[in-house]
């Protein structure tokens, strides 16, 4: 399929829809996208690269093109390291068509200093997750953490290439309280509500009540957001248009 002006333009119709929430969603087409655009600013920035142009998905060498600051960060134990492996099989039994996201080549490391932090990721840190100590303490806490973090770490890729919101527009408070968020990072809360609800339907072992107060937290994030590209309102539809259907199952 040849892609249309209008596709690239916006990128959920391009990829078929978004991470973790639709089935047919094309990571393989970000993924494409995402290595050949490194590729480029590889070449123009005059560093030495990896062959084939793919080499520029390993965390490595996303992270060198983001010559970024120091993570705070230690190595995670081979058996926290088996955790993680055992979590996200568990999780890609849960939700098969995860499986794919599920696979993204990522660096896990431990977060040290924490800080209260459970887990963290960002944008200067591609395809690297951290996660606290605290994130181990039961199996359906690690699973919440990863699939959290891998939430953030695709919708990275995606603005790698698109932009979801105005740079300069004024930063907001998330709902639980977190001040200074940009707005792009308001629609990743969003988007995170969105699929935890769907890990825990498919678990069956979510708190009591913790659904109903993602429902609620992720319509909040929406409707603090603005300063929206054409892109990043497509993206406000779509989470809009998933907990909007979430809340109806719910009851």
């Amino acid at each position: 399929m040849m892609p249309t002006p209008d596709m690239l333009a916006e990128p959920f119709s391009l990829l078929n829809g978004v991470p973790f929430l639709d089935e047919r969603f094309r990571h393989s087409t970000l993924l494409a996208a995402v290595a050949a655009g490194r590729y480029h600013v590889a070449l123009q920035s005059g560093h030495h690269h990896p062959r084939p142009p793919q080499a520029w998905l390993w965390p490595s060498a996303a992270l060198m093109l983001r010559n970024g600051p120091p993570m705070p960060v230690q190595p995670l134990t081979p058996v926290r390291l088996a955790a993680v492996t055992a979590s996200l099989e568990k999780i890609g039994n849960l939700l098969p068509e995860w499986v794919p996201l599920l696979a993204l080549p990522v660096r896990y490391a431990l977060l040290s200093p924490s800080r209260g932090a459970i887990s963290a990721s960002s944008r200067m840190w591609p395809q690297h997750v951290l996660l606290a100590e605290a994130a181990f303490v039961s199996e359906r806490e690690l699973r919440e953490q990863l699939v959290h973090e891998l939430c953030h770490q695709w919708l990275y890729l995606v603005q790698e290439l698109w932009t979801l919101a105005d740079p300069q527009a004024e930063e907001v408070t998330l709902p639980s309280g977190t001040p200074g968020r940009a707005p792009d990072e308001v629609l990743g809360a969003a988007h995170v509500a969105a699929a935890l609800i769907r890990l825990y339907r498919a678990s069956c072992d979510g708190p009591r009540g913790r659904i109903e107060h993602l429902i609620g937290y992720g319509n909040a994030c929406l409707e603090s957001a603005h300063g929206l590209t054409d892109a990043g309102t497509r993206l406000a539809e779509r989470l809009g248009a998933a907990l909007n259907g979430l809340e109806e199952r719910s009851s």
